[in-house]
């Protein structure tokens, strides 16, 4: 496919209308497509989902990584030059080059969670899962998923009323990391069905914990004596997080194994959802690695 000839001028025109539509929740229902604003998303979006995206758009003095114009080029997708007007007008937040991709080839439902049954018992796995309920600042569940991701698990979670994976500051917020890792969007009910019918374990960042089965500390649970739920690697775990500001109710945290509280040294009361997901993903990832040396 060719480096279009005519750069775009024009920022009235169909095609740039419906590009800026897919930064929308409803233009995304109309077409069924989402927009990819940035080179690193961009990037991992030619990279991992050659065969969704068709088609790209930068502004030559803007887009400083041209060698994402080379892998376009070779994957056989189309290559249109912009000016800084229809780029503007496409979306604000561009830094010079976007694409979009089909929802379909990232979306996963609950018909597929059952899928990851066999990746979570795969000897190679850590059998590390994030899950998120009623996460709704597109910032956090972005850099949730980068770090699940960075951190090695298999999937993340959005359970309930969360923020669109596909909002347009989430997908940023992944830095690419949306194409590397299955995101899941579930019902609370279709969520605790996936957990019993496999026999997961599942643990909740909570520092209330129940009267029957109170918190312990991240330190107590990761250097204790004996193997615990957060360091047997031969169990499948998933680490439940709340909403940023209620964190999660009573009702979900009972239904969990255990309730984890990450210690704080300092005067702080607490840490955000972003610092708190980054803290026990990578602690729990990596006792679960150490055991696999």
């Amino acid at each position: 496919m060719p480096l279009a000839e005519q750069i775009m001028t024009n920022p009235h025109a169909d095609r740039v209308k419906k590009l800026a539509d897919q930064r929308t929740k409803r233009g995304q229902g109309r077409s069924g497509r989402f927009l990819i604003e940035g080179p690193q998303a961009v990037r991992e979006a030619v990279a991992m989902e050659p065969q969704k995206v068709t088609d790209i758009y930068y502004v030559a003095d803007q887009c400083h990584d041209h060698t994402i114009i080379d892998m376009a080029l070779q994957k056989g997708m189309y290559v249109h030059e912009t000016s800084a007007a229809v780029m503007e007008q496409i979306s604000p937040d561009a830094q010079g080059i976007i694409t979009s991709a089909a929802i379909t080839s990232i979306e996963h439902h609950y018909d597929q969670l059952t899928d990851l049954n066999d990746l979570l018992h795969n000897p190679q796995s850590i059998g590390l899962l994030a899950a998120c309920w009623q996460a709704r600042d597109p910032g956090n569940e972005g850099t949730i998923i980068r770090t699940a991701d960075a951190a090695g698990c298999e999937a993340v979670i959005l359970i309930g009323d969360c923020v669109s994976p596909f909002n347009p500051k989430v997908v940023r917020s992944t830095a690419g990391s949306l194409f590397h890792i299955p995101v899941y969007q579930v019902s609370e009910e279709e969520f605790f069905t996936w957990i019993i019918t496999y026999h997961l374990t599942l643990c909740a960042a909570d520092i209330h914990g129940t009267p029957e089965n109170p918190p312990r500390t991240l330190t107590d649970l990761l250097f204790s004596d004996e193997q615990t739920l957060l360091t047997k690697t031969e169990n499948p775990l998933i680490i439940l997080f709340g909403n940023e500001a209620r964190g999660l109710p009573q009702d979900l945290v009972r239904r969990t194994q255990q309730s984890i509280i990450i210690p704080l040294y300092g005067q702080a009361e607490s840490l955000n959802l972003a610092s708190s997901v980054a803290i026990l993903l990578y602690s729990i990832s990596m006792a679960r690695h150490q055991r696999h040396l």
